[in-house]
């Protein structure tokens, strides 16, 4: 079970959650074609140059740490808004966690470079009253999560639904007997409907 849904407040639901992306395997990829790269090089060289495989053998292992780094972080993070919070999570062992009431939200910040609009990922600002102004670097879909949480805002600020007018029985009854008087209803028609507008009696 996921940090966020843990944390839930009753009649809480979540809307909508992002996490870090992908790009964060970036370095580790890169390590893992120079890896390659070098031990095709030392290949090609002949058997005078084999003394230098552990080179690219070192950029492997890089590689590998990187990427278990990265699962970490990915794994790790969490970004979820819901129908009266925003709620952040990062951190395996150094946890650090932030839950702002929508109400609180001053405004979300977005920062994205060329490849952060590519790649659809950016550092996401969350600016509330309180709130340390932490900023989250390689979210995936900044955009889309700053929409969700000015939907949710802009719901919770909205003013409740007027109620419906209620029903004048008197010109409905009016109605119903001019129509009876017409012939367009009859009398066991006209009793029915009568009972449904003035609904059941009183014990």
């Amino acid at each position: 079970m996921s940090y966020v849904t843990r944390h839930l407040l009753p009649g809480e639901t979540v809307v909508h959650e992002t996490h870090l992306s992908r790009i964060v395997y970036l370095p580790a990829l890169i390590f893992l074609l120079l890896a390659g790269l070098l031990a095709g090089v030392i290949v090609r060289a002949g058997p005078d140059a084999q003394a230098a495989l552990p080179v690219p053998a070192l950029f492997l292992a890089g590689a590998l740490v990187m990427f278990v780094w990265g699962f970490i972080r990915v794994s790790s993070a969490e970004f979820a808004v819901t129908n009266k919070r925003v709620i952040v999570k990062v951190g395996l062992l150094r946890r650090h966690s932030s839950e702002i009431l929508l109400r609180q939200v001053e405004g979300i910040a977005v920062d994205q470079g060329l490849l952060g609009r590519l790649f659809n990922y950016g550092t996401l600002v969350i600016e509330g009253t309180g709130s340390d102004r932490t900023p989250y670097p390689g979210i995936g879909g900044p955009l889309q999560f700053r929409l969700a949480v000015q939907e949710q805002i802009d719901r919770a600020l909205a003013p409740p639904a007027a109620a419906a007018a209620p029903v004048d029985r008197y010109e409905s009854l009016q109605r119903l007997q001019s129509l009876r008087a017409q012939g367009a209803l009859t009398d066991a028609e006209f009793e029915r409907e009568k009972r449904r507008i003035l609904g059941p009696p009183v014990t």
